[in-house]
């Protein structure tokens, strides 16, 4: 069994573990941010992984780290002893990877400390350079292996990133608009709906397109519209840069050029009204949307909506069933899924 840790946006802990489950992972402790787990047999399918921002082995776990400036020289004796060369020889079963690579190093830390992330990098550096004679490089892009330290308290948990880059760093994601959504919370919105392939989805309100590409992704049949040209523009652009076809149109959300009950699956990322504006008065706007999603929404369809305003979400027929808040832009904004 080979342990590993999954990590994604706040919030999205506990759907990153759902998806993780379906691909044969025995799921463990969930943490903030982090989704750790068991994985038995090849780890390639893992790559594909949506709503984790990223995928790390596990190497090591210490205690008793303080927060004192003595703890630097505690942390680059123990990156000497770090069990850095198995996973390199697990990545290196994934990607083409020198037997001395340069690598990186990435520290996060919670709680007050006498000393930076940024000097956290270094004494971790040293020691592994010290045990290994691999060159450390302070630009992750420039890295063809990453080594991810989080220490909470006086516990710190060590990782080695599976892929060559974040899972998150989509190359499709080319042409972006204000708002736009990161490509693992559309993921995480798709993986709380169960949109199944060859299910038809709808995104009303699409701008970049990042949820319909990842629809496209999954084996959907999507098709999306905006109220701005430079949106759909962006939407087509990203769609061709991902090896994906599907319509999008330049419409008003509150009146759909659809029939009636001819979708399975809405899913959208509405305007909150900061970086994306709302016209007219925004229960109003809201309020004809939600009226127009119901009105094109097959029977026994479902809709998973993201935005800050919630209670301004009113439907006839839809119950709201699950309700995950999430960070993003700064926000606290939810996820609902209706159905």
């Amino acid at each position: 069994m080979t342990a590993l840790f999954a990590v994604t946006s706040r919030g999205l802990e506990s759907i990153c573990a759902r998806e993780m489950a379906r691909y044969g992972l025995t799921v463990g402790e969930i943490a903030y941010r982090r989704v750790h787990a068991q994985a038995q047999g090849n780890l390639r399918p893992l790559l594909a992984l949506s709503t984790a921002d990223d995928l790390f082995l596990e190497v090591s776990r210490w205690s008793g780290i303080s927060h004192t400036r003595a703890a630097l020289e505690s942390l680059r004796g123990l990156a000497e002893e770090l069990p850095v060369r198995p996973a390199l020889a697990a990545c290196a079963q994934l990607r083409p990877i020198d037997r001395n690579p340069a690598f990186s190093v990435t520290a996060n830390f919670v709680g007050r400390r006498n000393y930076s992330s940024d000097e956290i990098k270094t004494a971790l550096a040293a020691g592994i350079e010290a045990a290994t004679g691999w060159t450390y490089s302070p630009d992750d892009r420039a890295a063809a292996l990453n080594v991810r330290l989080f220490i909470e308290h006086t516990e710190a948990l060590v990782g080695v990133r599976l892929a060559a880059t974040p899972l998150h760093r989509r190359s499709y994601k080319q042409a972006q608009r204000p708002g736009s959504l990161k490509p693992t919370v559309a993921a995480a919105m798709l993986e709380v709906m169960g949109l199944q392939t060859g299910e038809t989805l709808l995104d009303p309100c699409c701008g970049a397109g990042t949820i319909l590409v990842e629809a496209a992704r999954r084996g959907a049949l999507v098709q999306g519209g905006d109220s701005d040209a430079e949106a759909v523009a962006a939407a087509l652009a990203n769609a061709e840069n991902a090896g994906v076809i599907f319509p999008v149109e330049r419409w008003d959300a509150r009146s759909l050029p659809l029939a009636d009950g001819s979708v399975e699956c809405i899913a959208c990322n509405l305007p909150w009204d900061r970086q994306v504006a709302i016209e007219g008065d925004d229960a109003a706007f809201y309020a004809q949307l939600c009226a127009e999603m119901e009105r094109v929404l097959a029977p026994g369809g479902r809709i998973a909506l993201l935005t800050n305003r919630s209670a301004l979400l009113t439907f006839a027929r839809l119950v709201c069933q699950e309700k995950f808040e999430i960070s993003l832009f700064g926000q606290r904004p939810v996820i609902g899924v209706y159905r």
